[in-house]
């Protein structure tokens, strides 16, 4: 045994290999690893709205898109009809006092929506075909000889004009606007609409989160260039008639044709779903083949009631219930006649939004707060 010189535990001696070796790999302190946690934090909370601001971004794009496609839709039914379609056909068309002849494009005087009409110009001719214009859009009778079964998955014969209203049809849908849960569908209260109840149905109809304006009514401005209800209050489309191009003085690339009133049929007031007794409120246009969904512009508070004085309601994104409405932050998406799509400001002046409502008012408006 050598003397004169310290012999070391081998615990230190490992110690001290292990600072020595730049091999092996030294552990966090607590107060690194907190350190870097918060960092990583920090990183998330700075992309994440950068991220989501995308993903709306995306989402609006895809919305545009679709009502473009709408208005070529439209714009191809013209060329084929000579005529725009009514933007519902009701119970009035049946009414041999209003209309002594069949109402023009509903010979069968039954219900039905705009959108029924522009599908075979919208790449869905499969349904379009199966869909039968002699019965009323919410019929249950089998529309196929022979007769089909009842579709157990949906409580009604899958080829009736109900079981095709619930399928879904993507280019009528907002991707930014929320998936409804079920349904139930109650006998219409409108006298517009003859539709029963149809508890059979055991899955939603077809959602739709675009409708047009059929005009403004009297009211909504002062001083009224609407009071009396005439024709320069109307919209690009009118319930149960036609509408001749030549209608259209305003000119077809200043006219709103299609606008977002998404969400339906919920009722949304002021970004919140409204609820009675805690039950989802349903409104009118419970899925894209109901014909009862054409509203006019009313006057609507913040709070998205209606009753706002002459010119101090907000023209859009109050709520869904018969009026326009989006989810898109700071803003609505809509299509002009001549099929081009505009983002519009929340900001909007409410005269020109009328403006651009109706077709025939005359009014000097440009679209100047709507972006392409």
């Amino acid at each position: 045994m050598r003397t004169g010189r310290l012999m070391r535990q081998p615990s230190e001696c490992r110690a001290t290999a292990a600072r020595r070796s730049p091999g092996v790999p030294r552990g966090f302190t607590l107060v690194e690893l907190l350190v870097v946690i918060a960092i990583i934090a920090t990183l998330v909370g700075l992309l994440l709205p950068a991220v989501q601001s995308a993903r709306e971004s995306a989402r609006r794009s895809i919305c545009q898109s679709n009502m473009r496609q709408l208005g070529l839709a439209f714009i191809v039914f013209a060329d084929a009809r000579r005529y725009l379609p009514a933007a519902c056909y009701t119970t009035n068309s049946a009414k041999t006092s209003k209309f002594p002849k069949p109402p023009e494009g509903n010979v069968s005087r039954t219900e039905h929506s705009w959108r029924v009409l522009v599908m075979p110009y919208l790449e869905e001719k499969q349904s379009a075909e199966k869909y039968d214009l002699k019965k009323h859009w919410y019929d249950a009778s089998t529309n196929s000889t022979p007769a089909t079964t009842v579709d157990a998955g949906l409580g009604v014969r899958a080829d009736a004009n109900i079981g095709i209203a619930t399928r879904s049809v993507a280019v009528f849908r907002c991707p930014s606007a929320p998936a409804a849960g079920k349904v139930s569908i109650p006998a219409s209260p409108d006298s517009d609409s003859a539709r029963p109840a149809i508890p059979v149905l055991k899955v939603n109809p077809g959602a739709t989160d675009y409708e047009v304006i059929t005009g403004v009514k009297a009211g909504v401005l002062a001083p009224d260039p609407y009071a009396t209800g005439g024709d320069n209050s109307k919209g690009m489309l009118d319930k149960d008639v036609v509408t001749r191009l030549r209608q259209v003085t305003d000119g077809m690339s200043k006219t709103l044709l299609v606008v977002e009133s998404a969400g339906r049929p919920f009722v949304y007031r002021a970004g919140i779903l409204s609820q009675v007794n805690g039950v989802p409120q349903v409104s009118q246009g419970v899925g894209w083949a109901d014909s009862l969904g054409p509203f006019k512009v009313d006057s609507v508070t913040p709070a998205g009631i209606v009753g706002a004085t002459a010119n101090q309601g907000l023209p859009f994104n109050v709520t869904n219930d018969s009026e326009a409405y989006a989810f898109h932050g700071g803003g609505m998406s809509g299509v002009f006649g001549d099929a081009s799509t505009r983002f519009l400001a929340e900001g909007m002046d409410l005269r020109a939004f009328c403006g651009l409502v109706t077709r025939g008012g005359g009014e000097q408006t440009t679209g100047q707060d709507a972006a392409p």
